[in-house]
């Protein structure tokens, strides 16, 4: 179970790494500057952060299953 978690995780990372890299080529097609400023500011930070977010959870939750209290950690 662990294994398919660990994968799971993993595959959850490299799919928030390419949503950002489509984000930040998607940013550099606008056609003038104040257009790259405004879909970085109304789009791309925002779900920057997010995605960032989640994989740092992720991360976190991948090392506590495979941690040597990793039964009492699930059990609360």
């Amino acid at each position: 179970m662990n294994l398919f978690l660990t994968f799971l995780g993993l595959l959850w990372c490299g799919g928030s790494v390419a949503a950002l890299a489509a984000l930040l080529t998607w940013r550099e097609l606008a056609a003038t500057p104040p257009e790259r400023t405004r879909r970085l500011l109304a789009v791309v930070l925002p779900a920057a952060a997010l995605l960032l977010g989640s994989v740092l959870w992720t991360l976190l939750h991948v090392m506590l299953l495979w941690g040597p209290a990793a039964a009492a950690v699930a059990v609360r």
